[in-house]
């Protein structure tokens, strides 16, 4: 079984200490982390719809780049540094600023989408 950690950014946002990172995440990485831990095949995007419960997940475009960094695809938006990380079978769920997050999926790319 994988080991659930948490991996909080404190470099990217150094005005906040680690416990007002990790509130800021509110529910979602528990939400991860319960995925992970059924340690079975279902898809981690609808399973987040499920947890959610307002209805469909709309995938933003845009990439995650090696360091974890969310790129939007509009050219005049700042790339975005993750606050959080944890590690599921598919790669990094990484956890954003607005209630972003990006879902790693089998195909090696992330579902990008808010969750508010």
């Amino acid at each position: 079984m994988m080991q659930l950690t948490l991996t909080i950014n404190t470099n990217a946002y150094p005005e906040y200490d680690k416990h007002q990172l990790n509130e800021m995440l509110g529910l979602l990485p528990l939400w991860v982390a319960e995925h992970v831990g059924n340690d079975d095949s279902t898809d981690l995007v609808q399973f987040m719809t499920d947890r959610y419960g307002f209805g469909k997940l709309y995938e933003f475009e845009g990439n995650i780049n090696k360091d974890g960094d969310y790129i939007s695809k509009y050219d005049d938006d700042a790339d975005i540094p993750y606050i959080g990380k944890m590690i599921t079978k598919d790669g990094y769920a990484y956890f954003y600023t607005h209630a972003i997050i990006a879902l790693p999926q089998p195909n090696g790319k992330h579902f990008i989408t808010r969750m508010d």
